[in-house]
């Protein structure tokens, strides 16, 4: 048995026919046995009678929905007024996801197995039940825990998932080798090279101390989507304008092109010295020293959503 509920929090008008209001709901369902949350925010100018992308916003390890809004500087929120889509943040059981119990058990979710998969799909369900979603426009992106969630969603998920962001992560070692039969699909990685927590290279990630799995680092991973893909194995780069001096960092976008299906993507932008952050968020100087800098050149959600945007033309 399934049920759903709403809270809508934030409204200044009705979200059933065209407004020029924006609402942020609140919503629940029940999937095997406990009740998952998410943050629905829909845009200004909502109209019933139209198509919507929908982006999956998702959290890293130990984070959660509104704190993934609020560090971002609600930039998601603002773009969906600008451009015309729907995003979603759901909320991880205590604060973990389960991209892949192989991977480690440290988290709740892993070392439970929750079904997060399953709560994704039936979340998606839902949404596409109560607002009008674009069926081929549905997008996934997350920092970290939250990006190799949006990995195992790519790949369980064909059908629904056009493409994937993955902040500060990059593929999980587990994940492919447990996907054998992995239809193609478009990804961009933001991730620093001065990442301690979720190594650039191949390796293990590492969480005060403590081994959180293996993962094939951004060359590998990038190597595995262009042959999986068919895209070029040289990239065309381009500089990304250096308006912050005083983050440390510099940045550039390489674009593995495609000839063939020029909207079949694989993208990286590479963040000289960048940490485990979300480019463009809000930083504190106690966790800075944890996890590194972060550029403020640019707000990953503007990259994201350009990227998610691109594979729609």
């Amino acid at each position: 048995m399934v049920s759903f509920r709403k809270h809508l929090y934030f409204i200044t008008g009705l979200i059933t026919g065209c407004t020029s209001v924006m609402a942020q709901i609140e919503e629940t369902l029940v999937h095997d046995n406990y009740t998952r949350h998410w943050i629905t925010y829909l845009p200004k100018h909502y109209n019933k009678d139209r198509q919507y992308p929908l982006v999956i916003s998702l959290h890293g390890g130990g984070g959660q929905a509104s704190q993934l809004m609020k560090n971002t500087r609600h930039r998601f929120n603002k773009l969906a007024d600008e451009e015309g889509f729907i995003v979603v943040y759901p909320n991880g059981l205590k604060k973990s996801w389960n991209d892949n119990n192989k991977r480690d058990t440290h988290g709740f979710a892993r070392k439970e197995n929750i079904d997060d998969v399953g709560f994704i799909e039936k979340m998606i369900a839902h949404l596409e039940a109560s607002y009008p979603i674009h069926p081929k426009a549905i997008f996934a992106c997350g920092i970290s825990n939250g990006g190799l969630m949006s990995q195992t969603l790519a790949m369980a998920l064909p059908h629904k998932i056009r493409a994937i962001g993955m902040v500060a992560s990059n593929f999980g070692r587990d994940q492919i080798e447990m996907s054998k039969e992995v239809t193609p699909f478009s990804v961009l990685f933001i991730h620093g090279t001065a990442d301690p927590i979720f190594p650039y290279a191949e390796g293990d990630i590492q969480v005060f101390n403590t081994t959180r799995g293996h993962v094939l680092g951004i060359e590998k991973s990038l190597a595995y989507m262009n042959a999986r893909n068919g895209n070029d194995v040289n990239p065309v780069k381009t500089s990304i304008a250096n308006t912050v001096l005083k983050d440390n960092c510099t940045s550039e976008h390489l674009k593995y092109l495609n000839p063939e299906h020029p909207n079949l993507k694989v993208e990286l932008i590479k963040i000289h010295n960048g940490g485990h952050t979300w480019p463009g968020a809000k930083t504190k100087r106690v966790l800075s020293k944890l996890v590194g800098p972060t550029t403020q050149d640019f707000n990953a959600c503007d990259k994201l959503w350009a990227f998610f945007k691109s594979t729609l033309d």
